[in-house]
């Protein structure tokens, strides 16, 4: 790690651009530099138009044209500049990019929602010294952006769901103005409204016992200083539902341009503070939580994590990683999968991944990915038996997956689709988007899979003593079975052409007892 590296982020997002520029000693240790805010809704735009103006293209050159300013003072080493959801779905966004690459010689990377979702909730979780414990009490966490809103439930094993609903704080604010002046009782319809769009996040979340509530976003900060009168000194906070709920009802009867003079904000910001503590408010109420902790990190402090890769962070990144395999197994239990065959066919599933690893450039990703598609192979016979490994890919592609980005999830997805005896397609549409390099790695996964599925053909678990080695060009997977394996041996040779092809290698299976 070099001495006193400066790293810095900046996130275009839908309410505001931002930067932060912080510096990394060789002991690990962070020191914020730099954290600049200017608001700028870029949303505005395309939320209501779909498309970024060509003044709104002008204004954003303008800040990052300061922002690359500031970056050089600092004499930053590494960045990482990224868009969300504004620019992602701006109809014009391909041409906004190359308008700001050209004028101000950054590159805006888009970043998928899952992408977005999971650096927030890190950075949220390590603004949280005692974040694990909380979780075992039972713990909701709510994320809210100005066009998404996510909410997902942990407990002592993992988390056990996650749902992004597209009621961000901007979206609010554009029905807010549509029925404000209709009734006087506009807060109580936009709280129905959003339970009812949130209904099935928060009746899920209601099926255990909550305790603990954990708030991210930009706003986090200036809640808890009105609410607490002070300004937060640490990474996060908390107040009681009770201070929340009475400052909420007081700013109800208060315009925008009153909340801004009173508590010192843009208006911009001001505007976003009523569906903000909305949506705090109506997840607070029903779930009846008594205390809100908020974080004060968000996307920014999440590329920053990231970026520096300390060990705290790899720690916080495996314990995701155990999140992301608990909620797994939970969503396979969902779809009444076999769990002692998934078990099964995970564990074999990373022998063969492990013994190849190395040999072919795979990643602890990749593995992930594996592993997962190994829970989920069986989840689409829920739906129907008939071309289950398909059901099992769209059941894959629709749910959330807090933690792996988009590309990982379609490789997942399309490792399932293939698990069967389905030939992989070189003009398969889903196959091609993925590129050559993942085209062949996603080729290695599906053979793995495909020959665990296979050594648990029966559902029985009919091997012991499973071994597997590469050897003088040959893959050999050695057991001791204690029912008759002829199916097992058939359907795991019947591979041997493809892992030829794939691997490079000639398979053998080598079987005692069993008789």
């Amino acid at each position: 790690m070099n001495k006193n590296k400066v790293l810095a982020g900046i996130d275009l997002g839908s309410g505001s651009i931002r930067l932060k520029i912080m510096q990394l000693t060789d002991k690990g240790e962070t020191q914020l530099l730099e954290n600049v805010t200017r608001t700028i809704a870029i949303g505005k735009d395309t939320f209501a138009s779909g498309r970024i103006s060509p003044d709104m293209v002008e204004e954003v050159c303008q800040v990052l044209i300061g922002f690359k300013r500031l970056m050089s003072e600092y004499k930053v080493q590494v960045k990482r500049v990224v868009g969300t959801s504004a620019m992602r779905e701006a109809e014009n966004s391909d041409y906004v990019l190359e308008q700001i690459r050209v004028r101000t010689g950054l590159t805006v990377e888009l970043i998928s929602e899952a992408e977005e979702r999971y650096l927030t909730r890190q950075a949220a979780f390590a603004a949280v010294p005692d974040f694990r414990e909380k979780a075992a009490k039972g713990l909701l966490y709510t994320r809210i952006g100005s066009g998404t809103t996510q909410i997902a439930a942990y407990t002592d094993k993992g988390m056990n769901f996650s749902q992004t609903t597209q009621m961000g704080t901007l979206r609010i604010l554009g029905m807010l103005s549509s029925i404000e002046g209709q009734t006087l009782r506009y807060q109580d319809v936009m709280e129905e409204f959003l339970i009812s769009n949130m209904d099935y996040i928060l009746r899920k979340g209601r099926q255990q016992s909550y305790t603990q509530y954990l708030v991210s976003g930009s706003m986090s900060d200036k809640i808890y200083e009105i609410c607490k009168g002070k300004a937060p000194r640490k990474t996060s906070g908390k107040i009681s539902f009770q201070a929340f709920n009475k400052v909420y009802r007081s700013m109800l009867s208060m315009s925008a341009a009153d909340i801004a003079e009173q508590y010192g904000m843009e208006m911009e910001r001001a505007r976003r503070m009523i569906p903000t503590m909305m949506i705090i408010h109506t997840v607070s109420s029903y779930m009846k939580l008594e205390e809100i902790t908020f974080s004060f990190a968000g996307l920014l402090d999440g590329i920053l994590w990231e970026l520096a890769g300390t060990k705290e962070s790899e720690q916080q990144r495996s314990d995701s990683m155990a999140d992301i395999l608990f909620y797994t197994r939970m969503v396979a239990d969902r779809f009444q999968c076999d769990q002692a065959h998934s078990e099964q066919v995970e564990k074999y599933a990373m022998m063969l991944f492990d013994a190849m690893q190395k040999a072919h450039g795979l990643t602890d990703r990749h593995r992930l990915i594996l592993r997962m598609a190994a829970y989920l192979h069986d989840a689409g016979k829920f739906m129907n038996i008939t071309d289950h490994a398909e059901h099992s890919a769209q059941i894959a592609t629709s749910l959330e997956f807090s933690g792996i980005t988009t590309e990982e999830q379609r490789m997942m997805a399309t490792v399932i689709r293939f698990h069967e005896d389905v030939e992989l397609i070189a003009e398969d549409p889903e196959y091609q988007r993925l590129g050559r390099k993942n085209r062949l790695i996603l080729s290695k996964l599906v053979t793995f899979l495909r020959l665990a599925n296979a050594l648990d053909y029966s559902h029985r678990q009919k091997f012991t003593a499973v071994k597997v080695n590469v050897t003088g060009g040959r893959l050999v997977i050695s057991a001791t079975a204690h029912q008759n394996a002829t199916l097992e041996n058939w359907k795991v040779m019947g591979f041997g052409e493809s892992v030829s092809d794939i691997l490079g290698l000639s398979l053998e299976l080598h079987i005692k007892g069993g008789e």
